[in-house]
């Protein structure tokens, strides 16, 4: 918004409050000059007149807002429609938010946080980086960022890297092996890099797969069950016993592991066969004693995770 100060001074003279407690100060008496409340207040007396109204068709599309020129003269708002109507994508694509979504469910295991929490909070630590039209509500309500960070989860737990469970696919999303053996390996490579967790993919219109090539490529370097061991114990507290009582398990787990890298690159394969093949690789893994009680002992080593800044 290029004249953001003349529209917020415009609003400060234009609307009034009285009787609110401020959001600042949590006083009785709100500070004449929270501009937040008074933009929140006159956001809601907007959206009641859209109610009130009931237009039956949108006058302008939120895209072709997005495009236009606001500024103020003579006390009035002015909206300037540009000349043409480039195409200017629809923001943050859902594949984009996959990776730093697992890495935060993974610095975040212990937090045992809701479906809506972590949509929120986890919106809130990639917010830097995504853009207005990241925030435009969908038909339904939500805002689209919101709605991608689901079908993003929704991806990846077709892809078996969280858990499908009745319990965590419909109030938490929680890693499974293969998620927490990604996440180890990408919080490894961006520590490398100097990059942050919360760092989103770039856009990438080559990508035919519904997966990110970050993750299906994470565990390239992975050549024995000695590195597949020690990449799981870099996420863990030091001498973690789980390696020893499922060590069984966890031998199979690598083997089988072996058929779903493969799939999961496999381009000859369509989107449906190969969210087929790796729910087929999953239920090796459980059937192999990749169970509940494996990722409650697991759950119990995994070491803490320092707060890393936001992008």
């Amino acid at each position: 918004m290029k004249d953001r100060i003349a529209l917020e001074e415009l609003i400060d003279r234009l609307v009034a409050v009285d009787s609110f407690a401020s959001q600042k100060t949590l006083l009785p008496d709100p500070d004449p000059s929270d501009l937040d409340l008074k933009i929140a207040l006159l956001s809601f007396i907007l959206e009641e007149l859209r109610y009130e109204r009931n237009a039956e068709v949108e006058p302008v599309t939120f895209e072709k807002y997005v495009r236009c020129d606001v500024f103020t003269d003579d006390e009035k708002i002015v909206i300037v429609a540009p000349q043409k109507y480039e195409d200017i994508g629809s923001g943050t694509t859902r594949v984009q938010l996959q990776s730093a979504l697992l890495l935060f469910l993974l610095i975040h295991h212990r937090a045992r946080y809701s479906v809506l929490e972590i949509i929120q909070l986890f919106i809130e630590k990639i917010r830097s980086q995504l853009t207005f039209l990241d925030f435009k509500k969908t038909k339904t309500g939500p805002t689209r960022c919101y709605t991608n960070t689901r079908f993003a989860a929704g991806v990846l737990r077709d892809y078996g890297l969280l858990k499908f469970t009745n319990r965590e696919a419909f109030k938490t999303w929680e890693l499974s092996l293969t998620g927490f053996l990604v996440a180890a390996s990408m919080l490894r490579a961006r520590k490398q890099a100097s990059a942050l967790p919360w760092t989103l993919a770039p856009p990438n219109k080559e990508n035919h797969f519904d997966v990110l090539p970050e993750i299906s490529n994470a565990c390239d370097d992975i050549k024995s069950y000695e590195l597949f061991v020690e990449r799981l114990a870099s996420i863990c507290e030091p001498k973690a016993e789980v390696f020893q009582t499922f060590q069984p398990a966890l031998r199979k787990a690598y083997e089988i592991l072996e058929d779903y890298w493969a799939t999961l690159k496999n381009s000859d394969l369509t989107q449906k066969a190969r969210k087929e093949a790796s729910r087929q690789s999953i239920k090796r893994l459980e059937q192999g004693g990749i169970g509940d009680q494996f990722y409650v002992e697991f759950s119990k080593c995994l070491r803490g995770f320092d707060e890393p800044e936001t992008t």
